[in-house]
């Protein structure tokens, strides 16, 4: 459901221009609610976006809780071409060494170098991994719904061991900032049969990968 209504967006010309810099933003609406990693247990956590338009990205923010003890840990951030519902890999990006104090929320900047080229869709996922305390229960937060760009709040991407890739069922969308250069695309009226075929295809296979199972949200303070 969640190709359906991005791939709907981008030919209605579902553009958002409220900055420039900013390629996707959802940093505003606090649900207050946590999905934690031990969950699943999930290896990863992400989301399926929609840009304002393709271009290359510098600079990513994410934002998570820890519900368990004080620690260090460190961040992966892989983005995706959009597959079924993940594809090739378009950049992996790393932090370590990340400190909590336990019970707090843990606000992460990742500078992508030189910068990545994006498509207009595509999805990021993001995985922990050496935490120096067991006690630990670290999960991603979860807002409102994006000011800037466009995704489905009810689904989102998690990774389990392997790593194997499917869309779960969600109570809002992950928080997550892309900022960097757009680059206007503009579909060929030629192209157009073809993308609607498409979308009905992904369509299909995004309803028959989806579970049935809301995940466990931890409420935060």
């Amino acid at each position: 459901m969640r190709t359906c209504l991005i791939a709907l967006a981008a030919l209605t010309g579902f553009v958002s221009h409220a900055s420039a810099a900013l390629l996707y933003d959802n940093t505003t609406v606090d649900l207050l609610l946590t999905v934690p990693f031990s969950v699943g247990p999930y290896t990863g956590l992400g989301d399926q976006i929609q840009l304002t338009s393709a271009g290359t990205a510098t600079q990513a923010k994410l934002e998570l809780f820890n519900n368990g003890d004080a620690g260090t840990f460190d961040v992966d951030l892989e983005l995706f071409q959009i597959d079924s519902p993940v594809g090739s890999s378009l950049g992996l990006f790393l932090l370590s060494g990340v400190s909590s104090t336990g019970g707090d929320v843990i606000d992460l900047t990742f500078n992508l170098g030189a910068g990545v080229a994006v498509p207009q869709n595509l999805v990021f996922v993001i995985s922990v991994a050496n935490q120096s305390s067991a006690n630990m229960d670290l999960g991603i937060d979860l807002f409102g719904g994006p000011s800037v760009g466009f995704s489905d709040p009810t689904s989102m991407i998690v990774a389990s061991a392997g790593p194997s890739y499917s869309e779960i069922p969600s109570a809002g969308n992950v928080y997550f900032q892309l900022s960097g250069t757009p680059v206007a695309t503009t579909p060929e009226p030629s192209s157009f049969a073809a993308m609607l075929a498409g979308i009905a295809a992904l369509c299909f296979i995004r309803r028959h990968h989806a579970s049935t199972r809301l995940p466990q949200c931890v409420p935060r303070p």
